[in-house]
């Protein structure tokens, strides 16, 4: 059968997903211990109660609609677009996907302004495309004038830009994405995290028909488990994206979970406001430690840079203590970690964890 796999599949990396709580139980000897996930940008507080509700009231025998007519004109609302500009998928994943069954091909090039969300270059490296690396600045903007530059150069029809952007939670100003769409590529600007800053560059859809935005219901609504996303973008493109989705996209209950939200939204803020008030404290936190940076962030995680190597033994620490964070294979962030803001009582935990390791080193 290996006869018959594509070569550029062959050679393809597996994808690095966060492990199962089961898993880092065996991995890390915690027997019966709580662990803490602050490694997935997961919501702490789960999903609203009137979600199980909703669910537990309702039958499956049915398909859902394939048009998605209820969730749209849902979105409609919330988003201030018309339903015909809007999209829904399996997660924003899904969306970055079909957009590469459109408009990508073996062989052409994709600009990635890394460090970013490393699904974009992952889905182009399935497709058999090529990714070249734009290096953001020190200060984790993207470099303009090279991505430009290498736009142009590869003639590339696609840029993934997420805002704010994860690792590093810093959002791409206006001017940025309109100087990136002037260039003609099609620039899907990731807006996974927008909940967590209320900034949307959706004002100009109706002024660049090569503007895609993708949203996630995952880290605000904390159904990541339920799966479901949604895109905004001109009709042609949507249109396109209903041509190739597959009919039943939205399983019945992530749409049920993302209408209820829809319609509770305002408690789901509340726990929002949380969350970005727990994120200013623990960023006070982490600034008064001389071996560490922390990097201001516009979503629900802060991105730390170590001193002395002390990431992997920072993250062991947690570990052991049944507190998980992100650490990185790529090169560039070897010794960084990207913590995800938990409750109050989680934070009080890392917090500790870090305080001691410092205080006795």
């Amino acid at each position: 059968m290996d006869n018959f796999v594509n070569d550029h599949i062959e050679k393809l990396k597996n994808y690095e997903p966060v492990e199962s709580d089961d898993t880092l139980r065996s991995k890390y000897s915690l027997g019966d211990k709580e662990i803490i996930r602050l490694n997935a940008n997961e919501n702490p507080y789960g999903s609203i109660k009137e979600i199980n509700d909703k669910l537990s009231n309702f039958s499956f025998h049915n398909y859902p609609d394939s048009n998605q007519a209820k969730l749209r004109k849902f979105l409609s609302k919330y988003t201030g677009l018309p339903s015909e500009n809007i999209v829904a998928g399996s997660g924003a994943d899904e969306m970055i996907e079909l957009i590469f069954k459109i408009y990508g091909k073996k062989e052409d090039v994709l600009i990635d302004a890394q460090p970013t969300f490393g699904m974009y270059s992952f889905l182009a490296t399935s497709m058999g495309m090529k990714v070249i690396n734009s290096p953001r600045k020190e200060d984790w903007s993207i470099d303009l004038l090279k991505t430009v530059d290498l736009i142009n150069e590869h003639d590339s029809k696609l840029l993934f830009i997420a805002s704010p952007n994860n690792p590093t939670g810093n959002v791409a100003n206006e001017n940025e994405i309109i100087n990136l769409l002037e260039t003609g590529t099609i620039v899907i600007v990731d807006e996974t995290y927008y909940e967590f800053c209320s900034k949307s560059c959706s004002n100009l859809l109706n002024s660049f028909e090569n503007l895609i935005i993708l949203r996630s219901f995952s880290k605000w609504a904390g159904i990541a488990g339920l799966r479901i996303g949604y895109m905004m973008a001109s009709k042609n493109v949507i249109s396109n994206i209903f041509k190739i989705k597959q009919p039943y996209n939205v399983n019945l209950a992530a749409e049920i979970a993302a209408i209820t939200t829809l319609e509770n939204s305002d408690k789901l803020i509340e726990n929002i406001q949380i969350i970005n008030n727990e994120k200013e404290d623990f960023f006070s936190f982490l600034s008064k430690l001389t071996n560490i940076t922390p990097f201001l962030s516009e979503a629900n995680f802060i991105l730390c840079k170590f001193k002395n190597n002390d990431s992997e033994i920072v993250f062991n620490k947690l570990a052991k203590e049944g507190i998980f964070v992100r650490k990185f294979s790529d090169g560039n962030l070897k010794n960084y970690l990207r913590i995800s803001i938990g409750k109050p009582e989680q934070m009080k935990k890392i917090k500790k964890v870090i305080k001691t390791y410092y205080e006795k080193s």
